[in-house]
């Protein structure tokens, strides 16, 4: 297709020729507002919608109707992000029943604002906390938490005065408490082989995984 020219007659054969080409170019479909809209977004561009929206949370196993579900909240969830409900937010889509214990909820071994995590027993849910999970907990949290709160450790709190330590320090197994060890003491993370900040936080790189000394 030729298109009418707008060069004066004196033009080259290069100018007439970068002119079509340029012409051309407004015939190219240009769905602006379907890209943007988290409905009709073409689902092998949905990750590109997320990261202009500044979405912390995706997972590339995710269902078609999970993605486009993130994206839909993506603005409604950054205006809660650094609160304890966007971290409430994340728990829920593991397990409703994880607990978050503030420091003001367990003074005696929490420091001002330190928290912890608390897994279900297994005979109430039917999630299988293994090393893999915990890690995406770990991870997740490191993005959504509130900045000047920091995690102590991930706890499955069996009796009153035992429980099983699954993270926090480590993520490579189940470390048993007995009741004669001083909670206050196993509550303490260690973070041995990640590199940290100097409140203790574990660096994330950019696929979001910890970064080991």
């Amino acid at each position: 297709m030729t298109y009418p020219t707008l060069l004066p007659p004196a033009s080259s054969a290069l100018e007439k020729a970068l002119e079509q080409v340029a012409f051309g170019l407004t015939d190219l479909p240009t769905p602006v507002r379907d890209i943007w809209s988290p409905d009709t977004c073409p689902i092998g561009l949905l990750p590109w919608l997320a990261w202009g929206l500044s979405i912390d949370l995706w997972d590339s196993a995710w269902s078609e109707t999970e993605k486009r579900t993130a994206v839909a909240n993506a603005i409604a969830f950054q205006r809660h992000k650094g609160t304890p409900a966007s971290l409430r937010t994340v728990l829920d889509r593991i397990d409703p029943l994880i607990e978050v214990v503030e420091w003001f909820d367990d003074r005696g071994t929490l420091d001002p604002y330190h928290f912890r995590l608390e897994l279900p027993l297994l005979a109430q849910s039917d999630v299988l906390y293994d090393e893999v999970l915990v890690a995406q907990i770990l991870r997740d949290i490191a993005q959504v938490k509130p900045v000047r709160s920091h995690m102590q450790a991930v706890f499955r709190v069996k009796m009153a005065a035992e429980a099983w330590l699954l993270s926090g320090a480590r993520t490579g197994g189940l470390t048993r408490l007995e009741p004669t060890v001083d909670t206050a003491t196993a509550l303490e993370p260690e973070w041995d082989t990640y590199l940290q900040t100097a409140d203790g936080e574990p660096f994330l790189d950019g696929a979001g995984a910890f970064l080991e000394v």
